[in-house]
């Protein structure tokens, strides 16, 4: 429904300035977020979120967010480009699944979108990804 989009797009808008402020809090504001991106799925009350995910200069971070309130509040990883892989995945053209695969040396996220979401683009995240490992040296 085009109210739930809305809601959707300010929610989204909302949680990638909640994610900017993690990435200072733990790097610094010499590290800014680059690119990000969170999961959004159907549940039973609507819609939910589970993980986001960030890239800045020098790192690749997995959220995971708070359900009562949203917040990103726990680090599932936090690596450097180099030691991640990412990749968007899709069935049906998106229809049916879309998600932003994120491998790491400690485990594998999925990024949900939802069926048939226009605002989901993993691209300026798979971007910053890219430009940062060409760019950073592996540590």
């Amino acid at each position: 429904m085009p109210v739930n989009r809305r809601g959707i797009s300010e929610y989204r808008t909302w949680t990638m300035e909640q994610l900017a402020l993690a990435a200072a809090y733990l790097l610094g504001p010499d590290e800014p977020m680059l690119a990000g991106e969170m999961s959004r799925y159907d549940s039973w009350d609507g819609w939910a979120r589970n993980l986001a995910v960030l890239v800045t200069a020098a790192h690749v971070i997995v959220f995971r967010i708070d359900y009562l309130d949203g917040q990103p509040r726990w680090v599932g990883m936090a690596a450097r480009p180099k030691a991640v892989t990412m990749k968007r995945s899709t069935l049906m053209f998106g229809w049916m699944y879309q998600a932003l695969e994120v491998v790491g040396p400690n485990g594998r996220w999925s990024i949900l979108g939802f069926q048939g979401e226009k605002e989901f683009n993993p691209e300026p995240v798979l971007e910053a990804w890219r430009h940062a490992v060409r760019t950073t040296q592996q540590t």
